[in-house]
């Protein structure tokens, strides 16, 4: 009966008024009869910590911009995070009860419908670009990623300049392997890179104290701590480091939101320490942008990123430097 009234609306406006387009009568037409919530969720990516961070923040800003509900895919440390409580859990019940469940072409964009009973599924390679200067999703975003519960976090001293070096060498992780050091040498950044920044950034301030604390997945950071002692041999330059257990599966949450509080930040091209950049306090990071292969088929770094700002409301400032 009901749709039958919706026809005769749908004929009534073509017949009475010809100027009424036939195609917003079909859109009258969908909306009375297929009014349901649509919603938006993503794949499983089987990464770390890091990369489901990117696949939540790229479902939330399509909900955001298109003003569609999200469901949430649980992933390791979610639940100590504030989204768990905020943000409605995906579950495969709640998957039931949409009429139409899609997967979002990698390669093309295409219009989500908030009112179509339509499960919108992002892919890890879906292109979407998420706008990290949009006042209102980062807000939430920094909302929803925050502790739950109580850290136990490194505190940057405040008497100094305070810099928090990323330095990510696998520390057993079995993805982590030779090969995939190979295929992704900006996420392993060398030792040497490091050394060099952390120099750069004591020239940058020659008249006050640097403390470089290292966060690292190593198993044993006391080595990289006392290769960097060594290598820089500065008074001025004062080391910290987590002095044991520490293991690729361990101190994540209290290394990542540690970080977000030091005034500089070295990091390499990790996902990880990308959003302590997005979401955190730092005035300064430095990260390799680029590499190069060497005539004996080496990776080296070539061009570094350079970002400044006052604050964490101002855009940052970036400069680019090749490295000879």
């Amino acid at each position: 009966m009901k749709k039958q009234f919706c026809l005769f609306i749908l004929f009534f406006l073509i017949a009475y008024f010809p100027t009424y387009s036939i195609q917003r009568s079909h859109e009258i037409l969908n909306e009375k009869t297929n009014n349901t919530p649509s919603a938006i969720t993503w794949e499983p990516n089987g990464g770390r910590f890091g990369d489901n961070l990117l696949s939540y923040s790229k479902a939330k800003w399509l909900s955001y911009k298109s003003n569609i509900p999200l469901l949430y895919l649980p992933f390791k440390y979610s639940d100590q995070l504030m989204l768990y409580e905020k943000e409605t859990m995906y579950t495969p019940e709640a998957a039931q009860l949409f009429s139409t469940i899609m997967h979002l072409p990698i390669g093309s964009k295409m219009q989500l419908l908030p009112y179509n009973s339509t499960l919108y599924i992002s892919h890890w390679k879906t292109e979407i670009t998420i706008d990290w200067y949009d006042p209102t999703f980062i807000k939430e975003l920094k909302q929803n990623i925050a502790p739950r519960y109580e850290i136990e976090k490194t505190i940057a001293p405040n008497d100094c300049i305070s810099v928090a070096a990323h330095v990510r060498t696998g520390g057993g992780f079995i993805v982590d392997n030779e090969q995939e050091r190979e295929r992704c040498p900006l996420r392993f950044a060398p030792d040497e890179f490091f050394i060099d920044q952390i120099a750069r950034i004591a020239e940058m301030f020659p008249e006050q104290n640097l403390y470089v604390h290292i966060f690292t997945d190593h198993q044993n950071p006391l080595f990289l701590k006392q290769k960097f002692e060594k290598a820089l041999n500065n008074p001025r330059i004062t080391f910290g480091c987590r002095t044991q257990d520490n293991y690729h599966n361990a101190n994540v949450l209290e290394d990542f939101f540690s970080m977000m509080d030091f005034n500089c930040l070295i990091r390499p091209g990790s996902h990880y320490s990308r959003f302590v950049q997005r979401l955190g306090n730092n005035k300064l990071v430095i990260y390799p942008e680029s590499i190069r292969k060497t005539a004996d088929g080496k990776s080296i770094i070539d061009v570094i990123n350079i970002k400044t700002r006052a604050n964490n409301t101002e855009r940052w400032k970036t400069k680019k430097v090749t490295i000879v």
